[in-house]
This record gives structure tokens, sequence and C-alpha cells, in this order.
């Protein structure tokens, strides 16, 4: 696959994307039709207008590119391991709870990206649990999955 026919597929469906998001809005009860729905609407619109702008770039530069192949990934071992490791804590996410998946998927990320400093390991995930709780817990009463195993 060339990157120019990998850019169009990705438009495509970044399009179909914002029409699906601004027709899911009919389905929204009356009470939120003037606030959240509006909301809806406007991030579908404002993505479709960026696509179609993108898109007529595309073509206007058609002949102007050369084709190349598309490579995926320089580091195939880290992409891919990101993403299973991404995949398992999203699937053991409702089993043991956000922070303790949290707990476990940093770190681990971290060393899978190439970093081998402990301290810093240690010291970031810290950090960003911490920063998670005190925003999203404290701040804006944000729900976090909880797990079952501890029910």
């Amino acid at each position: 696959m060339t990157k120019r026919l990998a850019e169009l597929l990705l438009l495509i469906g970044f399009l179909v994307l914002a029409v699906l998001l601004y027709q899911s809005t009919a389905s929204y009860p009356p009470s939120v039709q003037g606030s959240t729905a509006m909301y809806v609407r406007f991030l579908g619109v404002a993505l479709a207008v960026l696509c179609a702008f993108e898109l007529l770039l595309w073509i206007q530069q058609r002949g102007k590119v050369q084709e190349e192949k598309l490579t995926m990934t320089g580091a195939p071992v880290r992409f891919w391991g990101l993403l299973i490791l991404l995949s398992a804590c999203s699937a053991l996410m409702s089993t043991f709870g956000f922070y303790l998946t949290s707990a476990v998927y940093l770190p681990l990320g971290m060393l899978l990206l190439g970093e081998r400093k402990p301290l810093r390991i240690v010291l970031t995930s810290v950090a960003t649990m911490l920063f998670i709780y005190l925003v999203f817990e404290e701040i804006l009463e944000v729900p976090l999955p909880e797990g079952e195993i501890f029910y």
C-alpha cells in the first residue's frame, strides 16, 4: 500500500466518522438537543470540514508527489508489543479497575518503549497516576472504572 492510498483511506474513514457523529445526535433526548447534541454536531461538522480541506490538498498534490511504499513502523516489536499491552489492559480494566491496570501498564509501556532507568519509570508512573487522581477523581469527579475483583 502506498502512502497516498493510506492517506485517502484515512480521510474517507474520518469523513464517514464525521457523518456518523453528526447523525448520532438525532437519537439524543430532547432535553440535550440544545447543549450536548449541539456540541457533538459541531465536532462532526468541524471534522468534516477539516477532512474536506485535507482531501482538496491531497487532490492538488496528485501529480507532484512520488509514490512510495508505506513503512508501517521502524520498530515493529515495540509497536506490536505496545498494541498487545494496550489491548490486554483494556480487557483487564473491568476486572481489576483503572488504577491497578494503569499501575501495571505505564511501567511496562515505558520499558517496552526503551526507558531503562528505574527511578524515572517509577516517578513518571506515580506522577501520572497522581495527576489523574487529583484532576479526574477529586476536581472533575469523573467516575473511573472500578474493578470487580474488589467487590
